[in-house]
């Protein structure tokens, strides 16, 4: 079956699931420079790569990749993906709060 006349044919393959929706707000976001946060945050994409994980939480790829095992993701199949609760789940992991559990009067 083809496509009605005058309606253009638009492949998934784009940019994995982009619709024509995401690709659209994607186009409008990038002209009016705005930034790949916002970007993501409009597309409402459910996960991100290494790569980007790594840019958001300001780490290198390679801690993440080393660590995988022990950080929460995604995986479908061979693919790890992280979700936006998983990057913040693993922001928790590391968070330093030297005030929190620290004996009363222990001051050096």
């Amino acid at each position: 079956m083809g496509h009605p006349a005058g309606t253009p044919a638009v492949s998934t393959a784009v940019s994995g699931d982009l619709d024509l929706q995401g690709l659209t707000a994607v186009l409008r976001l990038l002209s009016s420079g705005g930034d790949v946060d916002a970007l993501m945050r409009r597309l409402d994409i459910l996960h991100v790569d290494y790569a980007e994980a790594a840019r958001r939480l300001n780490i290198p790829e390679k801690w993440l990749r080393e660590r995988i095992r022990s950080l929460p993701h995604r995986k479908m199949g061979k693919f790890v993906g992280f979700a936006e609760e998983d990057l913040k789940a693993i922001s928790e992991m590391y968070a330093v709060r030297p005030d929190v559990g620290a004996p009363s009067g222990a001051h050096g």
